[in-house]
């Protein structure tokens, strides 16, 4: 429970560490050995944190999960942090047999049914590689893999609901570690009704998130009145769905939600079936993504937000 503690609540661990995302070890790494945070200390020596260092801590989390080295980045005030965080997401610059080893690593640990290992394996990929490459290249390498083991007979159906359970409990640490700015546009993701896999609609979630946006995440097999409705409802400027499995009647109800969008919302498809299915949809503002890296750049131009490296050319 909150403490008083000089005039101001204070937050034992537990509570920061469900607030923030961060393990006691990590929390205490950063505090001893990078002067992160200095938490005040009960007459017990019990390290209390005010909401202002709660509010850092989830900067400096939503700055390594971007990429940034927590030593490189724990002596930077609030606001330039705040400032680094409204830049571009920072493309991590892990070495391509880091990412390589942590997918093998993952994917050992689920040959075992490992799930302790496999949770700290996640967790390790969030914090060396960065949001960025997690999102977009890691976690659909390692889901794809273990589809494709599946598949073979290599892994049993308890694998893979291992796998995507982690999965999906690791996407939601990246979702929940951004927060959008009051006026921030509102983009809702869900999968249409008869689709039950929701992995490729928690990637969109989680890079929509990193990207900025409100995201309502409505989870799988939502019928196409609901979707439009919630649409209506947040006022979104953006409408994703993912498509894995293609099902007779999936263009169809497709194209029914596309009509029924409010005018200027952007209607964007992803997934294994969106190209198939996609491309029977005749409406203006559909449109098919063939990745994350692609969604990203889609989400960017909607909103106006320049790639990194470029630059208004408006006067």
């Amino acid at each position: 429970m909150p403490e008083r503690a000089n005039g101001e609540t204070r937050y034992p661990v537990r509570v920061v560490m469900s607030r923030t995302g961060l393990t006691a070890d990590v929390l205490r790494a950063w505090e001893r050995r990078y002067g992160a945070v200095r938490p005040f200390r009960s007459p017990a020596g019990q390290r209390l944190y005010s909401d202002r260092d709660v509010e850092r801590l989830q900067l400096l989390r939503r700055a390594t999960l971007d990429g940034h080295s927590i030593g490189a980045i724990a002596n930077l005030d609030d606001h330039a942090l705040e400032a680094l965080l409204a830049r571009s997401p920072a493309v991590a610059s892990a070495p391509d047999g880091e990412h390589a080893a942590l997918v093998r690593d993952a994917l050992e640990a689920t040959t075992r049914l490992d799930s302790t290992a496999l949770e700290a394996t996640l967790r390790r990929a969030t914090m060396s590689l960065g949001a960025t490459t997690f999102v977009d290249e890691f976690a659909p390498a390692f889901l794809v893999e273990i589809g494709e083991r599946w598949h073979a007979g290599a892994l049993t159906t308890a694998h893979e609901h291992l796998a995507s359970s982690l999965a999906r409990r690791a996407l939601g640490w990246v979702i929940e570690a951004f927060v959008a700015a009051p006026r921030a546009p509102h983009l809702v993701v869900a999968t249409p009704s008869g689709e039950r896999h929701e992995l490729g609609a928690m990637l969109v979630a989680a890079a929509a998130a990193q990207e900025g946006w409100r995201v309502t995440y409505l989870g799988p097999d939502l019928p196409a009145a609901d979707i439009v409705e919630a649409a209506r409802q947040v006022k979104a400027r953006v409408v994703a769905l993912s498509l894995v499995a293609a099902h007779a009647h999936s263009a169809a109800e497709l194209e029914s939600i596309a009509r029924a969008l409010p005018a200027g919302t952007s209607f964007l498809l992803g997934g294994r079936s969106a190209a198939e299915i996609g491309s029977a949809i005749r409406v203006e503002g559909a449109r098919v993504l063939p990745d994350i890296a692609e969604l990203r750049r889609a989400l960017r131009a909607i909103r106006g937000v320049n790639p990194p490296g470029e630059h208004s050319t408006r006067s």
